[in-house]
């Protein structure tokens, strides 16, 4: 994937996420297996944002997304600031055009899954 240090220069934002414990390990997994060092998280998590929202049926996606109470774990990461809002903007979107109430982790959870099911 894309290995820049293009964020390096731009604020960032810290947030939590809630993401089925058994997602976790998958994360740094792949991760690794793309080329990423732990390091370079940041990079990892807005080139996922970023080809989610190339995906022409994104909004859909996010809205279709099911998470049961309860199998859950927080993780903290951050995002630029750029993307931070584009996030927002999102949830803003699919409440609109889905007619259904979603959230950041929403938002960033189908992200990586959308990553997850690719080959690497």
């Amino acid at each position: 994937m894309i290995k820049t240090n293009k964020a390096s220069l731009q604020p960032v934002k810290r947030i939590a996420v809630r993401i089925p414990s058994k997602m976790v390990e998958k994360i740094e997994t792949n991760l690794l297996a793309s080329g990423y060092n732990k390091k370079q998280r940041l990079y990892w998590f807005e080139d996922v944002l970023a080809e989610l929202f190339e995906k022409d049926d994104f909004h859909n996606l996010i809205a279709e997304e099911f998470i049961e109470p309860g199998t859950t774990k927080t993780i903290n990461l951050s995002l630029t600031v750029k993307t931070f809002d584009i996030v927002k903007k999102v949830v803003k979107e699919v409440e609109a055009q889905e007619d259904v109430k979603t959230d950041r982790s929403s938002v960033i959870r189908t992200a990586i899954i959308q990553r997850l099911l690719k080959k690497v």
